[in-house]
């Protein structure tokens, strides 16, 4: 790889394929580009490819494009680690700052996650979906189905899959900051129910400093038991620390409480035991837990369904989140 720009292109190619359930061509691979922020033409992509055969990154089946190959997701997982640390927070704080959902008029723009499932499995899906809803394990009750070929920011569901789309608890802190109090993500965790009740965190990963969103690190390891949890009251399922200032922690909980009101329910108001690893320590500041928006989706893991997460994806009006599970 002969500078960091080409590098940059060829590494966004090997996500783009990363992120197709199927083979691509270079022109979709250049529309998808174009996108993100690289114009960059067909020719070009196709002499990029080839690029990526010859290293073993990518392989082409027949007329239908190139896939990935293991040697190429390896390729992605190491490749410019600098430039990649730090790139969640970023994307986080970005799309917090554009939140608009107004809680007393409940309309606006709210953070959302998306997956995408093979048809052939998305009733299934649904159900298991709706049971880890109904248990409370989730930011809202409300969903958005999509259908093969559409589109919702840089995720496309691709044909023969539909989609499946949830509220992101990353909304909390639009919200927060949309009412001048800093809301801060600190940590994504495993958290431990017991009785039906949230316990204690079993694992955490820090938001700062890293390169991969931490809850879909938890998803893609298989590490939670969302649906036992649901079932028998005892199991682990996904959740998010973030801190307030302790002056603003009346002001935050007032909040959400109406959030509450308004169809956002994931917040824990039960305390999580101190003796979870890694929790702030700080004199100054509250600590707000969240079940992530993601379980209702990581649960389909958990039954082997194939599926695809794509967590803090994009901004949605709050309206098109229109069916309950």
């Amino acid at each position: 790889m002969t500078n960091i720009e080409t590098q940059r292109k060829l590494v966004e190619i090997l996500r783009i394929l990363d992120e197709s359930d199927e083979a691509i061509g270079a022109r979709m691979i250049a529309a998808s580009l174009g996108q993100r922020g690289y114009p960059i033409g067909e020719r070009a992509v196709r002499h990029y490819l080839v690029l990526l055969d010859y290293k073993g990154f990518t392989i082409k089946i027949g007329n239908a494009g190139r896939i990935i190959t293991e040697k190429g997701l390896k390729e992605l997982n190491e490749a410019i680690v600098g430039d990649r640390v730090g790139f969640v927070i970023t994307r986080i704080d970005e799309l917090v700052y554009k939140t608009s959902f107004d809680l007393k008029q409940r309309n606006g723009d709210i953070i959302i996650n998306v997956a995408t499932i093979d048809k052939n499995d998305f009733d299934v899906a649904i159900e298991a979906a709706a049971e880890t809803v109904d248990s409370g394990y989730t930011v809202s009750p409300y969903v958005r189905f999509l259908e093969e070929g559409d589109k919702i920011g840089a995720v496309f569901v691709p044909y023969g899959s539909a989609g499946l789309v949830t509220m992101c608890s990353m909304t909390v802190d639009g919200i927060l900051i949309k009412h001048g109090i800093p809301s801060s993500i600190k940590y994504g965790g495993l958290l431990e129910i017991q009785n039906r009740q949230p316990v204690c965190y079993t694992d955490l990963i820090s938001y700062q400093g890293t390169s991969l969103d931490p809850i879909q690190i938890f998803t893609a390891r298989q590490m939670t038991s969302i649906l036992t949890a649901a079932r028998s009251g005892e199991g682990k399922v996904l959740a998010n620390v973030r801190t307030v200032p302790a002056v603003a922690a009346e002001k935050s909980i007032e909040l959400l409480r109406d959030a509450k009101k308004a169809g956002i329910v994931g917040w824990i108001e039960t305390p999580i035991q101190e003796s979870s690893p890694g929790i702030c320590a700080e004199s100054d500041v509250v600590e707000i837990n969240n079940y992530a928006g993601a379980n209702p989706m990581a649960a389909l893991y958990e039954l082997g369904i194939s599926v695809k997460v794509h967590s803090i994806s994009a901004l949605m009006d709050v309206k098109l989140l229109n069916q309950r599970l």
